[in-house]
């Protein structure tokens, strides 16, 4: 028989096994999810269990041992009665705990029994299943036909998606970046604004000097959103869907609060006005940087989608196609 053939044949053979062998490995691994979470919660009715029988034990041997309670029964003429009650609620606490303990072993056996049957695991054959299907493209990339240029027309998708989604995961972690920065910014100015108020209240040399050394963070930290802000520029720059035109992003006010802060000549009247307008355009700042992050993160959600269905689409593709009988060209 021709090689090829012989080849071709053992393939599909393969192919056929290996998935067989993902599903029977897909139930098993299902069953021991459920025996594993039945396990764990008989387990944890058993604990509850075990301290209800020690209450009912400590209930029995309270009456039956000489002390207050025993005594009051005695009196009130209930002792035999509370004994028997107590008794019974001890044995039947008792069955439940030897019942309890019975669940738990064979639950045990039960999935000591499933990890025997589990010769590989579900994801050791899935990655075996998965190079099989690769080694199947391969061939049928190499076939005239449909097949073959919907297989590099899938092919050219993903490499467009895959390119897409990594400049979206770049812009994404711009964003947190500068998300992070006015964070910063935002606390170094709350604490510079309530310095402020002190200050212009009275509050000395002191409360001047740190007021001063919170404008100083915040003038560093401005630089440092400024920064991330242009980062995430270039990065918005290079996504296809986005005109940079609409999500030009500056400091403005910051900018002009960084100007003014230091200059000698400036009252703090002044100086604390332009401490709440950079407060302001922070705080307007990070509501635009997060509906950019939130909008990057869907689109990212969405390829992501899209390559998964494209990845579907081509398992599916693969499986249902049958290798020609040709002897190709060597």
């Amino acid at each position: 028989m021709d090689e090829y053939l012989v080849s071709r044949k053992d393939l599909e053979k393969r192919l056929r096994l290996t998935r067989h062998e993902m599903e029977v490995a897909q139930k098993l691994e299902s069953k021991l999810a459920v025996a594993r979470r039945q396990l764990k919660t008989a387990q944890t009715d058993s604990k509850k269990l075990t301290k209800e029988l020690t209450k009912e034990k400590n209930d029995v041997e309270n009456l039956e041992k000489l002390s207050i309670t025993r005594i009051i029964a005695e009196i009130k003429g209930t002792k035999d009665k509370k004994i028997k009650k107590e008794r019974q609620e001890y044995w039947a606490a008792q069955l439940k705990c030897e019942a309890s303990e019975k669940v738990i072993k064979e639950l045990e056996k039960e999935i000591n029994s499933l990890l025997g049957q589990r010769k590989k695991s579900f994801y050791d054959i899935e990655s075996e299943y998965g190079q099989l299907l690769q080694e199947k493209e391969e061939v049928l990339k190499g076939q005239p036909g449909k097949t073959s240029q919907k297989l590099l027309y899938i092919a050219e998708e993903k490499g467009r998606l895959a390119a897409e989604e990594k400049e979206l995961m770049e812009a994404e972690h711009a964003a947190q970046n500068a998300i992070t920065s006015l964070n910063q910014l935002m606390e170094t100015l709350k604490s510079a604004d309530n310095w402020g108020k002190v200050d212009i209240l009275g509050g000395g040399l002191i409360t001047t000097a740190i007021k001063h050394s919170r404008i100083g963070d915040a003038r560093e930290q401005i630089a440092a959103v400024q920064k991330n802000l242009n980062s995430l520029q270039r990065e918005l720059g290079d996504i296809k869907k986005i005109d940079p035109d609409e999500v030009e992003i500056n400091i403005g006010g910051l900018a002009t609060f960084a100007d003014y802060a230091f200059d000698g000549l400036v009252v703090d009247l002044i100086v604390q006005s332009r401490i709440n307008e950079a407060q302001n355009r922070s705080q307007n700042l990070h509501g635009q940087v997060e509906s950019i992050y939130c909008t990057v993160y869907e689109w990212r959600k969405n390829v992501k989608r899209e390559m998964e269905e494209l990845d579907k689409d081509k398992q599916s593709l693969i499986e249902r196609s049958t290798i020609d009988e040709y002897q190709p060209e060597r």
